[in-house]
């Protein structure tokens, strides 16, 4: 690249290449300035207001961007370049443009929402939503109405049936904490003792938030502590308007600004921790039809009942077809691509057989009844019509071969699980596999007998769980009826009570993995805990092992001291007994207890004999389960220590 003088005035040729990031200038020549034409005038925006520029020196602020095309020249083997023009007007051409945007000097302020909400509806062209219903919600705990400010009481949190709780309410209550995953623990413990204290503020029952100054009986709602300017701490502890902090008040003060809580605002994930057990089992206490429970698209209406006669055919290996069950499936439409409707399933009775029914309800259209012998056989008469109606409009493939038809009906869900396997009678159900076992939260009435008499239907006696029918101790003899003995015979009630043993003993093995887990023990070493709340006389989980002979085992015994193991050994009788010291399950770590909460029995079923661990009583979860061992008595030299802890300790295990 080479400058020329001013006075040599030569001409030179240049040329572009077509790539521009190639461009390559072998020489500039000097161009003569140009005139270029007058700018577009300045275009200024006014404000909203007109008041704002009246005596004010208006701060401006000018962009200007000017945008020139550039011509392009080429050689043609004379002294003057050849300017190429376009072979077609496209009407496309550079333009120049300039803005100038003026900035207000004055107190400009933005409208609020309800200035903007005033202009919205004098335009009377926005799409509002229509006004939402009344929160007719209220707090256990202030008895105020729906939710609170988020600075203040802030959101409803569900706490039991038809119960809502504030979240600071519940939050800053004395006894209530929260956990790492943000569960709410002792919020029921919590209003109960509020049903009998009254607020200091608005003397309503319910105050649960406490003055943690010593021997201050002061006690308020959050919603009344807040407005009577009590103060808060980050620890927890909240302080009455008596015995705040001097400097400290809710205008602000310069004692303890560091540790006080200001804000009362819960951003992150916070729940109530409850029984869903229980909460579900309580639909079903007060009546079936007044309450109801959804989960995902099925609502759940009715669980029905099931009668003696009906046990053998009303149910499958995954699930139990009770009479009169209902719910409600949403699902796609059968007619329509691109809409659901509701699908309203019921079980009902036909020749003593189950026939499901699904009953169609889709606006604009009469109901369509649909009947079958088998959930997925009903389930296909509208699976079919609805994968059609997908393929037509080209929406995601649907697989109605992958489809059970007891997952549509609901009845596979957890919940309805739960209810079902709760009803009188199903431990006669044999083929079928149970998930949850016996629940006490959800023991039913009665079931009603089609006649209207029990009399008059001597032969479908229908079951009821009684605690009696699950003893070891329990005989023919006291089972036998003082009746007719052609109809009410011996014979035909022990049979039924064999049946429920092999019942409860096939449920055990199925579910004793929900029922127990093994935890470090009080008493001594480890130890088995009941994970979940368990029913007097209910087998828990069986004393496996190896079943070896007397002389065996006291080699064995022998054998495990000399290498310091555990020995874990059951007698069965005075020939039998079984060694779970390597080859035994979790029922070995059971301890000894002088007032025990679980009894071993030997049950005989058609497998032999089987040691079953059972529960003597009410057992609560988290509950250590201990037995008692019963060894015989020896002497002074051979004594075990007892560390059960009982009232009634007798000091020694022999």
């Amino acid at each position: 690249m080479s400058l020329l003088s001013d006075d040599k005035q030569m001409k030179v040729l240049h040329q572009y290449s077509n790539n521009i990031s190639d461009l390559d200038v072998h020489c500039l020549a000097r161009l003569q300035p140009k005139l270029s034409p007058p700018s577009a005038p300045l275009t200024c925006f006014p404000s909203i207001t007109s008041e704002t520029f009246r005596g004010d020196k208006t701060d401006s602020l000018k962009v200007t961007v000017k945008l020139k095309p550039r011509p392009r020249a080429v050689h043609n083997g004379g002294d003057e370049p050849r300017f190429l023009s376009p072979k077609r007007w496209k009407a496309l051409r550079w333009r120049k443009w300039s803005i100038q945007i003026v900035v207000p000097k004055g107190n400009y302020h933005l409208p609020g929402e309800a200035e903007v909400d005033e202009m919205l509806k004098k335009l009377g062209t926005a799409l509002r939503p229509e006004p939402l219903p009344r929160d007719t919600r209220r707090c256990c705990f202030c008895h105020q109405e729906g939710d609170g400010l988020t600075d203040g009481a802030a959101r409803l949190l569900n706490l039991d049936l038809d119960l809502w709780v504030h979240l600071n309410c519940a939050l800053w209550s004395t006894e209530v904490y929260e956990t790492q995953a943000g569960a709410l623990i002792n919020v029921e413990m919590a209003l109960r003792r509020g049903l009998s204290a009254r607020c200091v503020y608005c003397q309503q029952i319910g105050a649960t938030s406490g003055c943690h100054r010593l021997r201050c009986t002061n006690a308020y709602h959050f919603t009344c502590a807040v407005r009577a300017q009590c103060t808060f701490f980050k620890d927890k502890t909240m302080l009455c308007h008596l015995h705040r902090p001097r400097g400290s008040s809710s205008f602000g003060g310069l004692l303890g600004t560091d540790h006080e809580l200001r804000c009362f605002a819960v951003f992150r994930r916070v729940y109530v921790q409850r029984d869903e057990a229980r909460q579900i089992a309580s639909i079903i206490q007060r009546g079936e039809r007044e309450h109801t429970f959804r989960v995902g698209t099925l609502v759940f209406h009715s669980v029905g009942q099931l009668l003696a006669q009906q046990m053998q055919a009303f149910h499958s290996v995954s699930a139990i077809f009770p009479v009169g069950y209902e719910a409600s499936r949403i699902y796609w439409s059968m007619r329509h691509g691109n809409r659901r409707c509701h699908y309203v399933c019921s079980i009902d009775e036909n020749d003593d057989e189950p026939e499901f029914t699904i009953r169609v309800v889709e606006q604009g259209y009469n109901d369509l009844i649909l009947t079958g012998s088998s959930p997925k056989g009903v389930w296909e008469k509208v699976l079919e019509p609805v994968a059609e109606r997908r393929n037509e409009t080209g929406s995601l493939k649907l697989f109605p071969v992958y489809l059970k038809g007891e997952d549509l009906f609901g009845l596979t869900v957890s919940a309805v699980t739960r209810i079902v396997e709760s009803l009188p009678g199903v431990e006669a159900c044999e083929r079928y596999t149970f998930r949850y076992g016996c629940n006490p939260l959800m023991q039913l009435p009665l079931a009603v007998n089609p006649s209207g008499c029990a009399r008059s239907e001597p032969k479908a006696c229908t079951h009821v769980k009684r605690p009696h029918t699950l003893t070891s101790c329990s005989s023919s003899k006291a089972l036998q009826s003082p009746g007719n003995p052609t109809e009410m015979t011996g014979p035909p009630y022990s049979k039924n009570f064999v049946h429920s043993k092999s019942a409860q003993y096939r449920r055990m093995t199925a579910e004793w993995k929900s029922n127990v887990y093994l935890a470090r023990s009080r008493i001594q070493g480890l130890g088995l805990y009941a994970a979940r709340d368990i029913d007097n006389y209910t087998m828990v989980i069986e004393y496996i092992g190896t079943i070896i002979r007397n002389e065996v085992a006291n080699r064995k015994e022998k054998m495990y001291e000399a290498q310091n193991r555990g020995v874990y050994m059951f007698r069965i009788d005075s020939e039998h007994v079984i060694d779970a010291t390597i080859t035994g399950g979790p029922a070995r770590y059971i301890n000894h207890s002088c007032a025990p909460n679980c009894i071993a029995e030997m049950v005989t079923l058609e497998r032999g004999h089987k040691i079953i661990i059972s529960s003597n009583r009410r057992i609560q979860r988290g509950e250590e389960l201990c037995y008692d061992y019963k060894f015989d008595l020896e002497d002074d030299q051979h004594k075990i220590p007892c560390h059960c802890g009982a009232v009634n300790c007798r000091k020694w295990m022999n």
